[in-house]
């Protein structure tokens, strides 16, 4: 076991080698370890073998490589049911708005529709009609396109049974407009309230927590370019990776 006298030299060696996970390297090996630290085998071994009494790591079925342990995973879920989604995306949302000078708004998909839940104005002159705690038809915002597009066609099938108002009015149209989103991670909305306003937006999933959120942001089309428009998609994706590395959202590894 590690000595009960806190080893600054031991916990960074251990939290070095935590660090060597990646969603593409879930199993380590003394020699991967030791050549990636540039650190002694033996030490490694020690200490990985330490690792694994605490519940650090696992041994694997072929014993000579470790994976994740058990108080990893306890800890991720401990984490996960205090992380406030809705509050990360939200200084995400802020600092995209300051960036790109549009409008961000956030909401959730409750009872086939979308609750808009926070907005944060831009510097654009344009009022857009969406306001905090209304309702809208989850097909009217382009987050909840993004949100759809994290089921099945199957299930999306099945939603709409289920909530007929939002269908759209040629189905196979809309499922190919989905699998485009799949496909690209981001979803734009060009019919709306205010002639000339678009929406691009995206959606997170914490597969612990179960909070589902989308966010976006509006803009007129007559402000801004198709060259804009791209560098508003990318930002967006990139702050939902962002976001999927904290809450472990995989869907996002493969956008």
């Amino acid at each position: 076991m590690l000595n009960t006298e806190l080893d600054m030299s031991s916990l960074s060696k251990a939290s070095a080698i935590l660090a060597c996970f990646t969603t593409e390297q879930t199993d380590l090996s003394v020699s991967y370890v030791s050549e990636k630290l540039a650190l002694p085998k033996s030490s490694v071994s020690r200490l990985m073998k330490e690792m694994a009494e605490l519940g650090l790591l696992q041994r694997g079925d072929g014993e000579r490589e470790y994976g994740p342990g058990y108080m990893l995973f306890q800890l991720g879920a401990i984490y996960q049911m205090r992380f406030d989604l809705i509050e990360v995306v939200d200084r995400i949302v802020r600092d995209l708005v300051k960036q790109t000078g549009c409008t961000g708004y956030i909401g959730l998909l409750d009872d086939g529709e979308i609750v808009a839940m926070r907005k944060h104005l831009g510097t654009d002159a344009v009022r857009y009609r969406i306001e905090v705690g209304r309702r809208y038809p989850v097909t009217y915002l382009s987050f909840g396109k993004a949100l759809l597009s994290r089921r099945s066609d199957t299930e999306i099938m099945g939603f709409f049974t289920k909530y007929p108002k939002s269908r759209p009015a040629n189905m196979k149209v809309f499922l190919a407009e989905i699998a485009e989103i799949r496909a690209q991670g981001w979803a734009e909305a060009t019919k709306t309230s205010v002639q000339g306003a678009h929406g691009i937006g995206v959606a997170v999933i914490s597969p612990l927590s179960r909070q589902q959120i989308g966010y976006s942001l509006s803009f007129h089309a007559d402000l801004m370019g198709s060259e804009q428009r791209r560098e508003v998609a990318t930002a967006l994706v990139n702050s939902a990776r962002q976001v999927a590395t904290l809450i472990m959202d995989d869907y996002w590894q493969n956008v």
